[in-house]
């Protein structure tokens, strides 16, 4: 097949390629990001190659970045079928099957590729399987294996960190953290570990120590502003910031879904329960919007009475997977006041789950719901709760999020002219086994 030829419609160019020159090219795209067209190409060349095997491997970490894991496995499961000593396939391989908790199978892959090839990478992703079965005694000699056949290694030494941190050795947990995020990539968000892990534990301070570290080696950067508040409770802003909202949701959007099945995420069935409760037999008959739509989980489930979906977010990322549930008829990435502001009378229904949590003040939002919402229109969204006996309109938590009393969130809307029904107690989701509280807001514009 060395004189094969690929067409290169696959590389949007009418030029022909021989397969080595077109994936060669689809490398590149890859390299720079340009997915879409990566995979068209490797689509192209595997046509041509089934059985090739660094064309199998990259379209696996194609779709592996795609969060198409199970997709991933099975190119890269092929790949070591094909070529069983291809040791950096089997550490691909075990990554992908710990995305997928196949946690067993991703420790023998890893084992597999240290066998054929000790690599610190190999030994700092074995050290993940360690931590994952809260084996953090062997989570940590794997980071040491690591850090002996490369010191420095920057995976490892954040790994490290990790499975001191948990096993409760903080001082040395710290130590370990602050020289991994001298040696981590800037902009590695990886670096958050370390002060969840440290805040859940109650250690604030500790907690603030790795946050300023961070803050100075990027100044500016909204996530830890924004969290470096939430510890502190200094400077705690009225609301989050766009960039903030953005940041976080463009990083989660690959795995946001299936983080959220793990968590028992409950906030888009009942808000979608509420609705059904308020509304007539559905007959695609209103104007709908969705606030926060994120990658689109409320959307199906709106649809049914929905003349026009309209889902806004602050998140690219998230977006772009929203788009593929099929279910919206326009996607708009804006900040949700001034999506309301920009749309006044447009809408029967809005509905918002788990969005209004990243604000603290609420009256800008009530003020813009009622301009957008038709006389009779719909509210429904959800907040988390305030812990039992704190007092206050509403707080900045430890994770980011705004909790607030059902009381004071109702006479914020009320004073905004809209009818509010007394806020229900629910549950969102389940967070470190314990389930998050919350409240379900309805409300009617008059």
């Amino acid at each position: 097949m060395s004189d094969a030829t690929a067409s290169t419609a696959a590389a949007t160019a009418s030029v022909t390629l021989t397969i080595d020159q077109a994936f060669d090219h689809g490398v590149r795209q890859h390299q720079a990001g340009r997915l879409d067209e990566a995979e068209r190409i490797y689509a192209a060349v595997l046509e041509c190659q089934p059985d090739r095997g660094d064309a199998l491997n990259v379209m696996g970490i194609l779709k592996y970045q795609r969060g198409e894991h199970a997709a991933a496995a099975a190119l890269m499961r092929r790949v070591v079928e094909l070529e069983p000593a291809a040791d950096g396939v089997w550490n691909n391989l075990g990554n992908v099957l710990l995305r997928l908790g196949e946690l067993d199978e991703a420790g023998r892959a890893f084992r597999r590729s240290l066998e054929l090839v000790p690599t610190a990478d190999a030994w700092a992703n074995l050290a993940r399987v360690f931590r994952r079965v809260e084996d953090y005694t062997h989570s940590q000699q794997a980071c040491l294996q690591a850090l002996s056949l490369q010191a420095g290694h920057a995976v490892a030494t954040h790994n490290l960190a990790l499975a001191l941190l948990l096993d409760g050795r903080l001082d040395e947990g710290v130590e370990a953290a602050l020289q991994a995020m001298r040696l981590l990539a800037p902009g590695e968000q990886r670096r958050q570990l370390y002060a969840q892990i440290l805040l859940l534990a109650g250690e604030h301070e500790r907690a603030a120590t790795i946050l300023r570290a961070w803050l100075a080696q990027e100044p500016g950067n909204p996530y830890v502003v924004h969290h470096l508040a939430a510890c502190t409770g200094e400077g705690a802003p009225p609301r989050a910031s766009d960039a903030y909202v953005e940041k976080v949701f463009d990083s989660f959007a690959p795995t946001f879904d299936d983080r959220l099945a793990r968590l028992h995420y409950r906030a888009p069935q009942v808000v979608a329960d509420a609705v059904a409760a308020a509304l007539p037999a559905p007959a695609r008959q209103f104007d709908v919007a969705d606030l926060g739509c994120g990658t689109g989980l409320c959307g199906p489930l709106l649809q049914p009475w929905s003349r026009r979906l309209v889902g806004c977010d602050l998140s690219g990322a998230m977006l772009e997977r929203a788009a593929r549930r099929g279910a919206y008829d326009e996607l708009r990435k804006e900040e949700l006041t001034a999506f309301l502001r920009d749309r006044p009378g447009a809408f029967d229904v809005i509905a918002s789950a788990d969005t209004l949590n990243y604000f603290g003040e609420l009256r800008e939002v009530a003020d813009a719901v009622r301009g957008a919402l038709r006389a009779g229109g719909l509210l429904v969204f959800t907040l988390e709760a305030l812990a039992d006996g704190e007092a206050g309109p509403h707080s900045l938590q430890d994770n980011g999020r705004y909790a607030h009393g059902g009381a004071s969130a109702r006479a914020v809307f009320e004073a905004a002219g809209l009818e509010v029904r007394a806020p229900a107690p629910v549950v969102l989701r389940d967070e470190g086994q314990q389930p998050v509280r919350g409240w379900l807001v309805v409300a009617r514009r008059p």
